[in-house]
């Protein structure tokens, strides 16, 4: 079960229903399996590569791979069956993994929150990430470093020495569909309203024919 195999009208469905309705049967999918599924027959679960998304330059990469993980772990043995996980993973040793394993939650935050702390990460602050995207990579690059600009200054005019603006940069998924992506991190304090501070920065901006721009507060990713 895939974005492939499912793309017809109905073919979830239909596969969750050979699924069900077989006496002996392996549901392969990705992880659009991990979650809602419940079949009371179901007593074994594997997953395949644990940590792919473990090591991704993303704040939430850990929560994400623990998420996971424990989501398709919850599949098996959902009724009067006894159920077993198998987690293939070459970081049996990393937190999230150990932490999913377990089922324990308190473990994953116990290391996850005084990394998120230390380095000014939710939950200890607001983030703002602006994308800048266009098909001309020079042209993206250099709106990216003048926006960078007038955002800080727009920071500094507020008066508060409490926010970080980080450098323009290239996304982890630099080039998507022949179109070029960078983006700038806003990083405020919990009490700060984000919106309300740069809002008025983005009202007042020109647009530019050739490179787009939009802004997420509080984003789930940074991809």
């Amino acid at each position: 079960m895939d974005a492939d195999t499912t793309s017809r009208k109905g073919a979830h469905q239909q596969l969750l229903e050979e699924f069900a309705a077989a006496p002996v049967a392996v549901l392969l999918g990705t992880q659009m399996i991990a979650k809602g599924l419940d079949f009371d027959d179901v007593t074994l679960v594997g997953v395949i590569n644990a940590d792919t998304q473990l090591h991704l330059p993303d704040y939430r990469a850990a929560e994400r791979t623990f998420d996971l993980v424990e989501q398709v772990a919850g599949r098996a043995g959902r009724a009067h069956l006894e159920g077993h996980v198998m987690v293939q993973t070459y970081e049996a040793n990393a937190p999230a993994i150990r932490a999913a394993a377990a089922y324990d939650r308190a473990l994953f935050l116990r290391d996850e929150l005084p990394k998120r702390k230390a380095l000014g990460y939710p939950p200890y602050v607001h983030l703002a990430n602006v994308l800048v995207w266009g098909p001309d990579e020079e042209a993206t690059r250099t709106c990216a470093e003048r926006l960078r600009e007038d955002i800080a200054a727009r920071v500094r005019d507020y008066g508060t020495g409490n926010w970080q603006v980080l450098s323009a940069s290239p996304c982890v998924f630099a080039k998507l569909k022949k179109t070029y992506r960078w983006h700038i991190l806003v990083k405020a304090p919990l009490e700060a309203d984000i919106s309300a501070v740069l809002l008025p920065l983005f009202r007042a901006r020109k647009t530019d024919k050739s490179v787009n721009v939009a802004i997420d507060i509080d984003p789930n990713d940074l991809l």
